[in-house]
This record gives C-alpha cells, sequence and structure tokens, in this order.
C-alpha cells in the first residue's frame, strides 16, 4: 500500500503537470493564432514552456494536496471493505470540470480582453446576462459541448491511476505508522513543489520574462493567476508602495498643476450647448489621419480636418467601464481594479456633467445598452447626469444586436432630441457613448469584409451622417461637439507604446478656426481644459490638467492596462509591468530603444501616479 500510494500521489501530480503543458497551454496558444500565437517561434514556445513550468508545478502541487490528505486518511482509519475510492472519484469529478472551465474561459477571452484569466471575471459575472451579451447562442452552445467534453476527458485522464494503483483492502496490510510517516514526507514535497525553491514565494511575475505581452501571458498558468489575484485582499492604500511618503510627494507634485491661468480660447460662444460623444473602442489605429488605417474611418479624418484636434491623445485606461471614468470625471483608470465597481466611492468623484449643472446646464446621458451592466446607471447618475436614456427607452424593434440598438438608430434620437431642445432657454449638455464597434460586431452595414473592421467603418459612417445632417441645422451654430474614444483597440497589444493613442477633438459652430494641437494630452485632461473654455472652476478634478492653460508646462500622459501601466511624455515612453516588476519598453519618439535617464525618471513618474491614484481611492 505504501508503494502504490507513493505511486498514485506522483500519478496525480503528474497527470495535472500533462493537462496543464500537453492541453491548456497548447489550446491557448491555438485558439488565440491571431492575437500573438502566430508570430511564436519554435524559440519562442520552448522559452514561453521554460519560464511558466515553475508554476504548473507549483498549481499541480495545490491539486494534489486533497489527494495527500485523502490517503493519509485512509492509512490512518480502517478502510470500508470495498476496494473503491467515492472521495477521489469525487474530488477528481469537481477539479476536472474547474479545470477544463478555467482552460475555456482563459482561452476565449483572452481575444476579448488581452491579458490573462483573473479575479477581473468574477466582476463580470455579477452581472451574467450583460457578461455574455457580446457572443451569440451558438457561440455558447459550442463552449459548453467543449466544456463537457473536456470535463470528461480530465475525469478519466484523473481516474486512471486510482483504478490502476490504488485499492483500499490493501490497507489493512503493512506497516500504517510507516505509510503515514511516508505520507507526510510526500506531503511535504508537494508543498514544497507549491512554495518553491526560492527565497521569495511563487508569483504570477515568475513566468513573466518577454517584453512581448503575449508570451508573458502564455506562460502564465490561469488556475494560479486566478487563485493568486483572488487572494490579494489589501486595501487600495496598501497596493502600489513604491515610494516613502517623501519620495512620492516629490515625484508627484510637478504633475497636475491646479486651476487655469490665460487658458488659450478656443470658443466663438460663452455657453454653448455640449455633446461629449465617447465612441466604443475606436483606437487611432482605424484613422488615417492619426496614423492608422487607410480604409476604415474616412468620416472621422475628414472630420479631423475640419476641427481643433488633439493629435496626441492617450487614454487612461484599456476597459470602458474604466475609460468612461476617466473621461467624466478626469480619473485615471485603475490596472487592478475599477472604481465603478464601489457605489460609496463613485459619489466622492467629480464628474464633468455636475459642475456643468451647478453652472446651469441640463445634462443628460445616452447608452443604447443595457445601463444596469457594471453599475454604470449608478455612476452616470453620481456624476451629475440628470436625464438617462438606455435601450428600454427605444421600441423593442430598435433592440436588434447583442448590446442593444444599433448606432445609427441612437443616433437618429440623439439628432431629434438636439431639434427638440432648439427652443431651450437653457444650455443643455448630452453625453453619448456608443456600442456598435464592440464584439461581436453585428452590424446593420456591409462595407469592408473583416467583421471587425466594418463595424468601425460603420460607426464611421454614423459619425459622419450625424455630423453632416447637424451642420445643416440650426443647432450647429451654438454647439460644441466634443469626440474621443473610451478606450483604444487591441488591434495592437494593449501592453504597448501604440495601443493608447485615441481621437480627441472639437467641432461645432461654437469653435473657432480649425488646427492641429500637436502636443501630449491625456484622455483625463478633457474635463478640465473644457470647464477651461467655460471660465469654469475645476478644481475638483485633481488628475485632470487644463492642456490650453499656461500652467501646463509638462505634457505628458498616463495610461493603465491590467497591472501595468504606460507614461508618454516628449522624452519617449516606458511601459511596465507590475507584475514583472520591470519595464517591457523604454522607447524614445522615433521607436528606438532608451537607454538613457530619461527611461527611469518615466518610470518613476509612472510609479507615483499609481500610488497616488490608489491612495486615493482609498479615502473616496
Amino acid at each position: 500500500m505504501i508503494k502504490k500510494s507513493i505511486l498514485y500521489l506522483a500519478s496525480h501530480f503528474f497527470i495535472c503537470t500533462f493537462i496543464f503543458l500537453c492541453i491548456q497551454k497548447p489550446l491557448f496558444m491555438f485558439y488565440n493564432w491571431g492575437h500573438g500565437a502566430s508570430a511564436c517561434s519554435f524559440a519562442d514556445w520552448a522559452r514561453i514552456y521554460s519560464h511558466g513550468i515553475s508554476l504548473d508545478f507549483a498549481t499541480a502541487g495545490y491539486f494534489t494536496v486533497v489527494p495527500v490528505l485523502i490517503i493519509l486518511i485512509y492509512n490512518i482509519l480502517p478502510p470500508p471493505p470495498t476496494g473503491r475510492h467515492p472521495a477521489l472519484a469525487v474530488y477528481n469529478g469537481v477539479i476536472a470540470f474547474f479545470l477544463a472551465l478555467v482552460t475555456l474561459a482563459d482561452a476565449a477571452l483572452y481575444e476579448f480582453w488581452e491579458f490573462k484569466l483573473d479575479r477581473t471575471v468574477f466582476f463580470y459575472l455579477n452581472d451574467p446576462k450583460n457578461a455574455f451579451a457580446s457572443v451569440s447562442f451558438g457561440y455558447l452552445i459550442v463552449r459548453l459541448l467543449a466544456l463537457l467534453a473536456l470535463t470528461a476527458a480530465y475525469w478519466l485522464l484523473l481516474q486512471l491511476p486510482v483504478r490502476r494503483l490504488l485499492n483500499l483492502r490493501d490497507a489493512r496490510r503493512g506497516n500504517r505508522i510507516l505509510g503515514v510517516l511516508v505520507v507526510l514526507l510526500a506531503g511535504g514535497l508537494v508543498f514544497a513543489t507549491i512554495r518553491g525553491l526560492r527565497i521569495w514565494p511563487n508569483t504570477p511575475g515568475r513566468a513573466f520574462y518577454s517584453k512581448t505581452a503575449f508570451h508573458n501571458h502564455a506562460a502564465l498558468n490561469p488556475v494560479f493567476n486566478l487563485a493568486y489575484t483572488s487572494m490579494q485582499k489589501k486595501g487600495f492604500a496598501e497596493q502600489f508602495n513604491f515610494f516613502d511618503e517623501e519620495k512620492r510627494r516629490e515625484l508627484y507634485a510637478p504633475l497636475f498643476p491646479a486651476g487655469s491661468v490665460h487658458t488659450e480660447k478656443l470658443l466663438t460662444k460663452e455657453k454653448p450647448n455640449i455633446l461629449l460623444l465617447v465612441l466604443e473602442g475606436f483606437g487611432a489605429v482605424f484613422i488615417e489621419e492619426l496614423g492608422g488605417m487607410k480604409e476604415v474611418a474616412p468620416n472621422m479624418s475628414r472630420l479631423l480636418r475640419e476641427s481643433i484636434n488633439f493629435s496626441r491623445c492617450d487614454c487612461s485606461s484599456f476597459r470602458t467601464d474604466r475609460g468612461i471614468v476617466c473621461v467624466l470625471s478626469g480619473y485615471p483608470g485603475q490596472p487592478t481594479s475599477s472604481i465603478m465597481r464601489y457605489s460609496h466611492k463613485i459619489q466622492a468623484l467629480p464628474g464633468l456633467p455636475k459642475t456643468l449643472r451647478e453652472h446651469g446646464y441640463d445634462t443628460q446621458v445616452l447608452y443604447a445598452s443595457d445601463m444596469t451592466f457594471f453599475n454604470m446607471s449608478d455612476y452616470f447618475i453620481a456624476v451629475g447626469h440628470d436625464k438617462l436614456v438606455s435601450q428600454d427607452d427605444f421600441p423593442s424593434s430598435d433592440r436588434t444586436t447583442k448590446w442593444g440598438v444599433p448606432d445609427h438608430k441612437a443616433f437618429e434620437w440623439l439628432y431629434e432630441d438636439i431639434r427638440a431642445r432648439q427652443a431651450d432657454a437653457r444650455p443643455w449638455y448630452t453625453t453619448f457613448l456608443t456600442i456598435s464597434s464592440h464584439a461581436p460586431w453585428d452590424v446593420p452595414y456591409r462595407r469592408l469584409e473583416d467583421d471587425k473592421l466594418n463595424a468601425f467603418a460603420y460607426v464611421d459612417q454614423c459619425v459622419g451622417d450625424f455630423i453632416d445632417r447637424l451642420k445643416a441645422s440650426p443647432a450647429w451654430d451654438n454647439l460644441l461637439v466634443v469626440v474621443t474614444a473610451d478606450h483604444g483597440f487591441n488591434q495592437q497589444e494593449v501592453a504597448s507604446p501604440s495601443f493608447p493613442h485615441i481621437p480627441f477633438f472639437l467641432l461645432g459652430g461654437a469653435v473657432g478656426n480649425a488646427r492641429t494641437i500637436d502636443r501630449i494630452v491625456c484622455q483625463t485632461d478633457i474635463p478640465a481644459t473644457l470647464l477651461g473654455q467655460l471660465g469654469i472652476p475645476h478644481d475638483s478634478f485633481t488628475f485632470s490638467r487644463d492642456v490650453l492653460s499656461e500652467t501646463y508646462t509638462y505634457p505628458f500622459s498616463f495610461n493603465t492596462f491590467n497591472n501595468g501601466f504606460n507614461f508618454r511624455d516628449t522624452t519617449g515612453c516606458t511601459v511596465y509591468d507590475n507584475t514583472a516588476s520591470r519595464a517591457l519598453f523604454n522607447v524614445r519618439p522615433d521607436g528606438s530603444e532608451d537607454l538613457t535617464p530619461d527611461a527611469l525618471r518615466r518610470e518613476q513618474r509612472g510609479k507615483a501616479i499609481l500610488q497616488t491614484l490608489y491612495d486615493d481611492m482609498d479615502r473616496r
């Protein structure tokens, strides 16, 4: 029994490792062939395996703990007369289902998220209806069948050594004390595998070795990452403590000057009506005028040439729930959380519509989808929108896509609403967050073969038609239209210098002559810059800068991705990964590698912002 027990435990451990090495990793790589795996050479595959295997061993060790305890009990207590192993069969069934679920979720979600499966998934599962809104029923059925098949395969693998090596009746024979000691020794070896042999314990960062984020993500075991991030229960103020308080204050102090001094005026009207268009995922990569693709967004390129174009604007986050907070509250995106989840904290955030309401504006938001998703309605109310317009305000016949009402219908509603407001004595402000340039790319339009690019082309057409109609209406004369995006798009890697680039431009009858402003700005600067143009104080927007003020002497942008940040100034760009605890990129403006002290300064300033941001979140 002793020999067979040890052989069983070793077999269980190596079967778990086999699942990670021979099923999970290849499935992740081949499923995401178009998202980075196709560029992997044989040497890349070898490095992915060699750098990830220690965490694969550690995770297999975690799954072997329970069998160790069960075998220990078998050696202590009198076994039943039958030779069956019901406890092990049930346990293997549970972990087979869990492993299959994580394997498939990790592979399938990566194409949407561009980061490894972690505790973020639990945020979205609080609202399963909207969490699966971007996929079809057929997509879910295929994945469900795959889940059942993979669960069965995993269970059969895990049960194989149980049937071959263990018979409880053998436990009646042999030295039980020796058996207990040997199993305890095996448990110690399992613990050593989990803990690792280095001075410090295993963390996800152990798998991070490359400047290419996909390679790091492929190496990282998804079960380990999910468990590790789920167990991080630190308060916000305890996270990202890179510096002592004096050093943090010294680095941070010059970054966010308060107030506006002699703001350069771009507007021709004192109190124009304001429309803020936030385009879902519309990164600069799709806009030729901003250096992107030629065929996708001709209308955006045309409008940029007719507008005041902030040509070097970066988004501050990588997800809509954080990006909309960046735009409306001037509050930087968080790499490991989302402040929108915390109802008590969003009440303390500043809001562009809230400030405008205090200065006589009527305010509303249009989001032609389910506004209950991710606490969005609470946030929109908290930051000052008096009226919320969602998919529920449209006829059911208009809700023809997975996310709700397609953008052309929402733009039609908005145009009629603007026409109806022409006689209003009070100025108005509207936020419009579009939805159609989002997976599953089901839009009532066909110009480009690629479904994804076609969805962005559709939104471009909607924007162009809408603006052209407004230009021909009397509402145009006193209108300021602000166009931006909620975040960049993962046509590139999120953890890259190019991902954050988004459009930000002003047009309308209330705007002066067209021009390009070629200075680095950030999405979070939108509230302070607009309020500065209106002569309205913006002191409560502590992370937002008036980029047209004389106080704006140090142009930079700060963007976060999943547990990392991107800091850009005139000396170059640093992309820093907190998990790996090192910079993935340090590049000059021309794209060449930056080995100068400027790289360290950018890294330190990015860390100071991140530390300050999480301290601020803790206080709100």
